[in-house]
């Protein structure tokens, strides 16, 4: 009587190749999923959107004027520097020269740049009502900010 002893599981051959060919996949499809230039898109889309909202917010609580301007893949949020508040309703933008700090952490400014994502350039200003000088929509990237002049109301409106 003879006997086949027969044995499961895989050669190293066919491990190798299984290795070899993930590897592949990995280095041509993975970067399909995932580009860093969309995430740093996103998140500076999110950073600006939260500025801006804040603007509103701010000029609402403090009474004064808030200046928010975009321009060259970067924001910056001012107030007038008038100690006295006699320029809290101006519009003129050389009255801004107080930069706005960052909630949260307390950085000086409240500024923000990414380099690679095109911005629309804008400049706006939010009153003590909480009402924005003009409405505009502003793009960064695909991502679109709307801003409604009568309420100073900021979302997101990409399609």
């Amino acid at each position: 009587m003879l006997v086949l002893s027969t044995s499961k599981g895989f050669t190293l051959v066919e491990l190798v190749m299984t290795i070899v060919i993930l590897g592949i996949v990995s280095a041509t499809a993975l970067p399909k999923f995932f580009s860093i230039s969309a995430f740093q898109e996103r998140g500076f889309f999110d950073d600006t959107l939260s500025a801006i909202r804040y603007a509103q917010k701010l000029a609402v609580a403090s009474g004064c004027n808030v200046q928010v301007v975009i321009a060259a893949n970067q924001f910056a949020l001012k107030q007038t520097g008038a100690s006295d508040r006699s320029q809290c309703a101006s519009t003129t933008t050389s009255d801004f020269t107080q930069t706005v700090k960052r909630p949260g952490s307390g950085e000086s400014s409240y500024q923000g740049s990414q380099s690679g994502v095109a911005v629309s350039n804008a400049t706006i200003y939010f009153t003590a009502k909480g009402t924005a000088s003009t409405g505009l929509d502003i793009t960064v990237g695909s991502r679109k900010i709307t801003v409604i002049q009568d309420t100073g109301f900021v979302y997101d409106s990409t399609p």
